[in-house]
């Protein structure tokens, strides 16, 4: 698949109008990823109060939201929480504009690095390792579940800004 030209997609912070249309991404783009691993209750609690915390930015193509992804600041980093790319438009360079709108932020913060965390099991930590990001550390998951593995590892990645 050929990327999609940056002045061809749209980034920016999401409005209380976009909020339909990131959830119905976030949850078509993480579906197939649910029989991997699925979040306890505890989990969807704390992701739920994030979400109030955090700042959320869409990518548009044609006025169409296909992508969304949230970031929160930190004292010496920003960490990127739920990427997620319409499955129609992924491997497409999408994701790649999201981070790297981020990255130019945390460099405008003053920010060293943009954190992110992923489950190995999910087969994104090598496409999060081509997108410049390098792994920092890596534990069993206990904030999840699966139907399919016996153990899940968190990885935590880091792409210097």
């Amino acid at each position: 698949m050929s990327g999609i030209p940056m002045h061809d997609i749209l980034i920016r912070e999401a409005t209380p109008a976009d909020a339909a249309a990131a959830t119905t991404v976030f949850e078509t783009a993480f579906a197939p990823l649910r029989s991997i691993y699925r979040p306890t209750g505890a989990a969807l609690a704390r992701q739920a109060e994030r979400v109030q915390a955090g700042t959320r930015i869409v990518a548009e193509l044609d006025g169409t939201i296909v992508a969304t992804v949230q970031y929160d600041l930190h004292a010496d980093h920003i960490h990127v929480i739920g990427l997620a790319v319409h499955p129609e438009f992924q491997r497409k360079g999408i994701a790649r504009h999201l981070l790297d709108w981020i990255c130019i932020q945390a460099k405008n913060l003053g920010q060293p690095a943009v954190v992110l965390d992923t489950i190995r099991e999910t087969g994104n930590v090598p496409l999060f390792e081509t997108l410049g990001f390098r792994i920092t550390h890596e534990e069993t998951a206990t904030w999840c579940v699966s139907e399919t593995y016996p153990e899940l590892h968190d990885v935590k990645l880091e792409r210097l800004a």
